[in-house]
C-alpha cells in the first residue's frame, strides 16, 4: 500500500476526508492484523478503530522514510497488545517448564490427512477457538515471529508463561485439525 505524503499531511491538518481516505486505504491491511488477534469480527472491528485513531494520533511522527505497512502493523499491534494488558487480571498465569516438541509431533499420516482435507479458513477457525491469550501469544509467536523473551516483556508475563501458551495454543490446535473438517463443530 502506498500513501502518498500529501495525503498524510492533509490527514494531520484534520481534513477528514483525507482521514476517511486513508482509513478505506489501511482497512484492509489493518484488519487481517487484527482479525488474527480477535474472537470474532466484531471485536476486530472495535480493534481496528482503536488502532486507526492512534494512527490518525500519531500521523505526525511518521518520517516518511519506512514502510508506511510497518508503522501502521506496529500501532495495531501494540494497540491490541495495550487491550490485552489492560485486561490481564482476567487471565490465568502458568509456567511452562517442559518441552512442548514430542508430544505434538505429527505422524505422517496425521499430516496427510490434514493436508488433504484442512483449507485455510478450517484452520484459521482452529485458531480463533484459542482462548483469548492463547491466541495472541501464539499469534505473537508464530505469526509475526515474536521471541519468547519479546512477548514477555510485551504482555508483562515470564517466558515460562509465554511458552506455556503456546504449548496449549498448539496442543488444541492439533487436536482440532485432526478432527474431520466435514464432521468438526468449528464455529
Amino acid at each position: 500500500m502506498k500513501i502518498e505524503k500529501q495525503l498524510i499531511a492533509k490527514c494531520i491538518e484534520g481534513d477528514r476526508r483525507a482521514q476517511l481516505r486513508l482509513y478505506d486505504l489501511c482497512y484492509s491491511y489493518m484488519m487481517s492484523i487484527c482479525i488474527r488477534y480477535c474472537r470474532d469480527q466484531q471485536e476486530a472491528g472495535s480493534r481496528l478503530n482503536l488502532s486507526f485513531l492512534k494512527v490518525l494520533q500519531n500521523l505526525d511522527k511518521f518520517d516518511n522514510t519506512g514502510s508506511f505497512n510497518a508503522w501502521i502493523s506496529k500501532i495495531t499491534l501494540r494497540s491490541i497488545i495495550d487491550e490485552f494488558r489492560s485486561q490481564q487480571r482476567h487471565y490465568q498465569h502458568h509456567e511452562y517448564h517442559g518441552e512442548a516438541v514430542n508430544d505434538l509431533a505429527w505422524d505422517q499420516q496425521e499430516y496427510s490427512r490434514v493436508d488433504q482435507e484442512a483449507d485455510t479458513e478450517y484452520i484459521l477457525k482452529a485458531i480463533n477457538q484459542l482462548p483469548p491469550m492463547d491466541k495472541l501469544v501464539f499469534n505473537m509467536f508464530a505469526i509475526d515471529g515474536y521471541t519468547h523473551k519479546e512477548i514477555a516483556a510485551q504482555l508483562n508475563i515470564s517466558i515460562g508463561t509465554s511458552k506455556w501458551h503456546v504449548h496449549e495454543a498448539r496442543k488444541s490446535i492439533k487436536a482440532n485439525l485432526l478432527q474431520s473438517p466435514k464432521t468438526a463443530s468449528l464455529k
